[in-house]
């Protein structure tokens, strides 16, 4: 088995790289396994099933995973033809649709060559099916969408994984269990995405201390709904001639990361910087580039308190939630003025503090934000600032099952436009989100 998987708990609280097995958001779980060998090979069954039950004093983008709230002057309209402003509407949401199963694979034994291993991981985040007759919200019927999938290949210090996994990118995400789906401060500050890839790993130990260089290619994923990069999307199983979605630019996504890593207060201490670099096509002859360089942090700063973090600065991120998801600002071609593309800068992060308390209790408080840059919107991409604040509370149940209480503040900002030009701030929209979970993890 991959190593990295037999250190679950650890890699729950620390979680300085993406996880070569098993992943348990949250509270680490106990040692056990559950586990068997099949023929040849090792099967490992895990997952985290999870019922979260949240309530919000406004409209939130996202509902079940908020990502921003509705400016609080926005009109909600109901089915009896009334209206009432969003910011005193709110949401109370059950659902269990972020619940992980996953299963990996690995032989008895192996030589002196290379070791293989192999992981699928599914979620239940999928799309709903349409029954227009019957149900048709079919609010609960949640179809399986693949999380990760991937081979990967082990031999001393080396790796190569290829299939489906997080990107290089940014690879740390605020530890919750109400954003599991998609992480907390996706759009507000945590680059985030999981894309089909190919990459090789080293990791060098000399001493105490670990140098970590990754390097690899990742499927270009761009999905503009600004750009109908996303006209593909009809609900078949095979897209037609135009996908839509970045990969009409022929180049893949390329993208680093350099860690170190050294032993720190009975854990280990890890920073790391990683880059990225893509092309959007959004024209017969128009490229669009998409870069990033992100620094990422895991510091013991006492036996009683980590401090994790990542900031970033790029342009045109929409793949990864980046620009509170805009990538291109646009307007479209009229009469013989031709189209006009403007990729949007952004800069943001997010801060987390963890204080393990108690072998069975786990705080937990951060805040994060992104901001594009105004200059760069136009009309139609109005979105200028989304940040939150969070604190929560984890608390053990028993060796494989966590009770969480999470508390989270949102501040979403747009702006306004006279014409072409960039107009005064338009209001906001702040809410808060309660959310109780109940995790048990195998």
């Amino acid at each position: 088995m991959p190593a990295q998987s037999q250190n679950a708990p650890a890699t729950a609280l620390e979680d300085h790289t993406p996880p070569d097995g098993p992943y348990y958001p949250g509270a680490p779980k106990s040692s056990s396994k559950l586990q068997a060998p099949i023929g040849d090979y090792i099967l490992r069954v895990y997952g985290t099933l999870i019922m979260n039950i949240s309530t919000s004093d406004t409209v939130q983008v996202g509902q079940d995973v908020p990502l921003w709230p509705l400016p609080g002057n926005a009109n909600v309209t109901f089915p009896d033809g009334t209206t009432k402003r969003a910011g005193a509407v709110g949401d109370t949401i059950f659902t269990a649709r972020q619940s992980i199963v996953g299963f990996q694979v690995s032989p008895k034994s192996t030589g002196s060559g290379w070791s293989p291993s192999g992981l699928v991981e599914i979620d239940f985040f999928g799309s709903r099916p349409v029954d227009p007759n019957f149900q048709p919200q079919n609010r609960v019927f949640n179809q399986p969408r693949l999380r990760r999938g991937y081979l990967q290949l082990d031999k001393g210090d080396w790796k190569i994984v290829a299939g489906q996994d997080k990107a290089i990118l940014a690879p740390l995400d605020p530890i919750s269990l109400s954003h599991v789906a998609m992480p907390l401060g996706f759009t507000a500050g945590d680059l985030w995405a999981l894309l089909p890839q190919v990459r090789v790993e080293n990791r060098h130990k000399f001493g105490k201390s670990t140098l970590l260089v990754q390097g690899g290619i990742l499927r270009p994923s761009f999905g503009d709904a600004r750009l109908t990069d996303q006209s593909g999307v009809n609900g078949s199983a095979v897209d037609g001639t135009f996908s839509g979605f970045g990969e009409r630019g022929r180049q893949p996504f390329y993208e680093a990361r350099v860690a170190y890593s050294h032993p720190m207060a009975g854990r280990t201490a890890t920073i790391g910087v990683s880059g990225h670099y893509g092309r959007e096509a959004v024209g017969a002859d128009k490229d669009v580039d998409s870069d990033a360089v992100a620094v990422d942090w895991s510091i013991p700063i006492h036996k009683y308190l980590i401090f994790r973090g990542e900031g970033f600065t790029g342009a045109n991120l929409v793949p990864f939630g980046g620009g509170i998801d805009q990538g291109v600002a646009f307007t479209a071609a009229a009469g013989a003025t031709p189209a006009n593309f403007r990729k949007i800068a952004d800069q943001g992060g997010w801060l987390e503090l963890i204080s393990p308390v108690t072998p069975k209790d786990i705080l937990y408080a951060g805040a994060g934000t992104d901001d594009p840059r105004d200059r760069n919107l136009m009309p139609g991409s109005t979105r200028s600032k989304n940040s939150f604040v969070w604190a929560s509370y984890f608390r053990k149940l028993g060796p494989d099952v966590t009770a969480a209480f999470e508390w989270s503040f949102w501040d979403f900002r747009t702006r306004t436009f006279n014409g072409a030009n960039l107009g005064p701030r338009a209001t906001s929209g702040r809410g808060n989100v309660i959310n109780i979970a109940l995790a048990y993890q195998f």
